[in-house]
C-alpha cells in the first residue's frame, strides 16, 4: 500500500495559494517596453473608432504608463497590500460594467456590446498595470492588448485602423520573443532577422488570404449594427434638418452664392435648386458596407417650377411615424424580399436626418424609438444624424434588368396619383418637339427604350461640367440647358431628362442621394465623399414600379472582388513610382552596402590560428547567452564558460588553463602570430572544442568563419 505523497489531498485554498505564489521577477526592459506599446496601441485604437472618449484614452494611457513604471521599480520587492487594493479596484470596474449594461438594456439604448467592453478592458488594463512584476503578468497584458484591438476592430471602418494593428502586432511579436528568451534563461539573443522574417511571412499570408477570400456577406439571422454617439431629439415634425454645424436645425434651401453644406445643393437638406452653383470636396461623408452596390437613395421630388424641385405629397398619401423600435418593419413592404441587400452606414459628418438605402427599404436597424416614413417613402430619423451614427438598412432589390424593360410594350400609366409625376409649370413646346424627334429616330417601342434614346442623345449633345455660368434671372433651367450652353452637372442633366419624359406623358421624378464611392478592399467598405452626392431620374414603368435611370454616372451591379481591387491598387501604385530614379538609387545603395559588408568582413577576419580559436570560443559563449566582456581576457572568459558548463552538470575541466596558455602564447608571446607545434595546437583545440560542446556549440574552433 502506497504512502500518500505531499501532493495528495490538496485543498482548494492550497491550490489557489500555490497558483498565486510569487514568480521570479522579469528584468527585461525590452519586454516591458514592448508590452506597454502593445497595450497603449489597443487603448488608442478604441479611442480612434469612438468606443472610448479621447479624455478616457489619455487618462488611461497615463495610468498604464505610470503603473508599468511602478511595477518595474518594485518588481524585486512588491509592496504589500497592493494586490488587495487592485482587487477592490477590479471589482469596482466590473460593477460599473454590469450597471452600464443593465441600465442601457433597460432603456432600450444598448445597440452594441463593443463600447462597454472597450471601457471594461481599458480600465482593467489600468488597474493591472500596477501589478506586473513577472513574466506571466506581462503576458496577460499582451493578451489583454489583443482583446482591446479585437474589440476596436469590430467598429473599424477605415484603412487608417491598420496602423494601430501594425504597431500592436510588432510590439506583441517582440514581447513574445522576449518572453521566450526569458523562459530560456536569457541564453540566446533576440534574432532580429528571424523576427522580421516571421512578421513579413505573416503579413504576406494575410495579404494572400485577402486576395483569394470572397467578400463577406451579412446575415439577417443576427442583430445588425446600429449605434449613436449623441441623442438630440428633433422638433421638426418630420421635416428635414440642416446637418453640418447645426444638425438639429430645420433645413434651409441653398442660395446662389451662399454657403453650401454637404449635400445641401443637391436637395438633401431642402428643395433642389438648379440655379445654385457649388462644388463639393473630398471630405468623407459616410462609409457603407453593402452586399450589393447601388444608388443610395435619400429623397425624391415631384414638383418642378422651372428652377427648383420640391416635394409635394400626392393626393391620398401622407407621412407616417413608426414607433415600434429597432428593427423597424416598413409598412410599404409585405412579405420577405427574395434578394435582400443589407447595407450598414457609418456616418462621418453631421448630416440631414435622412436615412439612405438602395431600392425599396424593408427593415431598418436604427438606435431610436421612432422613425418617420415620408409620403415619397423616404426615411427620416427623429433624432439628429451626428457623426458616429451607425444604422443598417435591409432593402429589396427590385430593379428590373434593362434587357427585360426594353422589350416590354408601352402600356398606359397606372398606379396612384401618376398625374403628380406629369406636372409641368408651363408648356414646353420646344422640349417636347425635341424629345419626340429623338424617340422617333430611335424607333422606341417601350418606356425603357424612350429613356435610353433620350439618355443617348444627352451623352452625344451635352457636356458634363461643374464649371457653368449662373442661371439668368427668370430663365427656365431646362430651356437654358437644352437650347443654350448644353453644359451642366447631374442636377441640370437629370432635370432636363425628367422634363423631356413628362412632355411625352411618361411619369418621372427627381431622385437625390449618393452613388457608391471608392471601394476599400481591406475593410470591404465603400468610402462616400461629398463629391459623390448625386441626382438622377426615376421613371415609373407600369408593372415594374419606379426604376432608376442615370445619364451621368455608372453604378456597378455587383460588388467588386476585394482581391482584384487590392491587386489593381498595388499595380497602379507601382506604375506611379519613378522607376528610373529608384532603380539608379537602389543600385548605388546595393553597391555601397555590398562594399561596406566586404570591407567590414575583411577587417574583422582573423588571420592567425589564435585569433580563429578565440573567435570560435566567443561565438560558442555568445550562443549560450554568455558574451565576452570588453575588458575580459581570454583566460578569464574561458574560466567563466567552464564554470557555466560545470553548473550545467559537465565535469570540471582543469586542462582549460593550459589550452588557453597555448593560445595566448601564440597571440601575444615572443612568437606572436606563429602557430604552435601541431601537437600543442591539436591538444588546445581538443580541450576548447570540448568546452564549446558543453555549451551546445559544435563548430570547429580553428576553422575560418563563413
Amino acid at each position: 500500500m502506497s504512502v500518500p505523497g505531499p501532493r495528495d489531498h490538496v485543498g482548494l485554498i492550497e491550490m489557489v495559494r500555490r497558483a498565486n505564489q510569487p514568480l521570479p521577477p522579469e528584468n527585461s526592459m525590452l519586454f516591458r517596453l514592448s508590452t506597454l506599446v502593445a497595450v497603449l496601441s489597443g487603448v488608442v485604437a478604441c479611442a480612434y473608432v469612438g468606443e472610448i472618449s479621447a479624455l478616457v484614452a489619455v487618462v488611461a494611457s497615463v495610468g498604464i504608463a505610470v503603473g508599468m513604471t511602478f511595477s518595474s521599480m518594485t518588481r524585486q520587492h512588491p509592496w504589500p497590500g497592493v494586490k488587495l487594493l487592485l482587487a477592490v479596484a477590479v471589482v469596482g470596474v466590473f460593477v460599473e460594467f454590469v450597471v452600464q449594461i443593465f441600465g442601457a438594456a433597460h432603456t432600450g439604448e444598448l445597440s452594441s456590446i463593443e463600447v462597454p467592453l472597450a471601457s471594461l478592458f481599458t480600465w482593467v488594463q489600468v488597474v493591472h498595470a500596477f501589478d506586473v512584476p513577472a513574466r506571466r503578468d506581462l503576458l496577460f497584458s499582451v493578451a489583454a492588448a489583443a482583446a482591446l484591438v479585437t474589440v476596436a476592430s469590430a467598429q473599424a471602418v477605415s484603412v487608417g485602423f491598420l496602423g494601430f494593428v501594425a504597431i500592436w502586432f510588432v510590439a506583441s511579436i517582440v514581447g513574445l520573443a522576449c518572453s521566450w528568451r526569458s523562459m530560456a534563461g536569457g541564453r540566446w539573443r533576440l534574432p532580429a532577422g528571424g523576427l522580421l522574417g516571421a512578421t513579413m511571412l505573416i503579413v504576406t499570408i494575410a495579404l494572400l488570404l485577402e486576395v483569394v477570400l470572397p467578400l463577406p456577406r451579412a446575415s439577417q439571422q443576427i442583430t445588425l449594427p446600429s449605434a449613436l454617439t449623441s441623442y438630440l431629439p428633433l422638433g421638426t415634425g418630420g421635416g428635414l434638418t440642416q446637418g453640418g454645424s447645426h444638425p438639429a436645425e430645420p433645413a434651409q434651401a441653398g442660395r446662389p452664392g451662399g454657403a453650401i453644406g454637404i449635400g445641401g445643393f443637391v436637395g438633401m437638406a431642402g428643395p433642389l435648386d438648379t440655379a445654385v452653383r457649388a462644388s463639393l470636396g473630398n471630405e468623407v461623408v459616410m462609409r457603407v458596407r453593402a452586399g450589393r452596390p447601388g444608388y443610395f437613395l435619400g429623397s425624391t421630388y415631384d414638383r418642378w417650377n422651372g428652377q427648383s424641385w420640391t416635394e409635394v405629397c400626392p393626393a391620398g398619401s401622407s407621412s407616417e411615424t413608426l414607433e415600434s423600435g429597432s428593427p423597424f418593419q416598413l409598412p410599404s413592404v409585405s412579405g420577405g424580399a427574395v434578394q435582400p441587400n443589407i447595407q450598414t452606414f457609418y456616418v462621418e459628418q453631421n448630416l440631414p436626418n435622412l436615412l439612405f438605402g438602395t431600392s425599396v427599404p424593408q427593415q431598418i436597424y436604427f438606435p431610436a424609438h421612432g422613425l418617420i416614413v415620408a409620403c415619397d417613402h423616404s426615411l427620416r430619423s427623429t433624432i439628429a444624424m451626428t457623426a458616429g451614427t451607425v444604422y443598417t438598412v435591409v432593402s429589396s432589390d427590385d430593379e428590373t434588368p434593362i434587357s427585360q424593360l426594353i422589350h416590354d410594350d408601352r402600356p398606359e400609366p397606372d398606379g396612384p396619383a401618376m398625374s403628380s409625376y406629369l406636372q409641368l409649370p408651363h408648356p414646353y413646346p420646344r422640349v417636347e418637339g425635341l424629345a419626340r424627334s429623338i424617340v422617333r429616330s430611335a424607333h422606341a417601342t417601350s418606356v425603357a427604350a424612350d429613356v435610353l434614346a433620350l439618355e443617348g442623345w444627352m451623352g452625344r449633345h451635352t457636356r458634363y461640367s461643374t464649371d457653368i455660368p449662373p442661371l439668368p434671372p427668370g430663365q427656365d433651367a431646362v430651356d437654358e440647358f437644352l437650347f443654350g450652353n448644353r453644359t451642366g452637372y447631374c442636377e441640370q442633366i437629370s432635370t432636363a431628362l425628367a422634363v423631356m419624359l413628362r412632355t411625352l406623358g411618361i411619369p418621372a421624378r427627381e431622385a437625390t442621394g449618393y452613388i457608391p464611392g471608392s471601394f476599400d478592399p481591406l475593410s470591404d467598405l465603400y468610402t462616400i465623399e461629398a463629391k459623390d452626392a448625386h441626382a438622377w431620374v426615376q421613371v415609373y414603368v407600369p408593372g415594374h414600379d419606379w426604376q432608376s435611370f442615370d445619364p451621368t454616372a455608372f453604378v456597378p451591379l455587383a460588388p467588386p472582388n476585394p482581391g482584384a481591387v487590392l491587386l489593381s491598387d498595388i499595380g497602379h501604385g507601382l506604375e506611379r513610382l519613378p522607376w528610373i530614379p529608384l532603380g539608379s538609387t537602389g543600385f548605388v545603395a546595393a553597391a555601397a552596402t555590398l562594399a561596406w559588408f566586404l570591407v567590414r568582413r575583411r577587417r574583422r577576419r582573423p588571420l592567425t590560428w589564435a585569433g580563429l580559436v578565440a573567435l570560435g570560443l566567443e561565438r560558442a559563449g555568445s550562443g549560450a547567452g554568455l558574451d565576452r566582456r570588453p575588458a575580459e581576457t581570454l583566460g578569464e572568459y574561458a574560466q567563466r564558460l567552464a564554470g557555466a558548463a560545470a553548473r550545467n552538470g559537465h565535469p570540471p575541466m582543469p586542462e582549460v588553463n593550459e589550452a588557453v596558455r597555448v593560445v595566448e602564447e601564440s597571440a601575444y608571446g615572443q612568437a606572436a602570430g606563429v602557430s604552435p607545434p601541431p601537437q600543442s595546437q591539436a591538444a588546445a583545440e581538443h580541450v576548447l572544442q570540448d568546452l564549446a560542446r558543453s555549451l551546445g556549440r559544435r563548430r570547429r574552433l580553428g576553422s575560418q568563419p563563413s
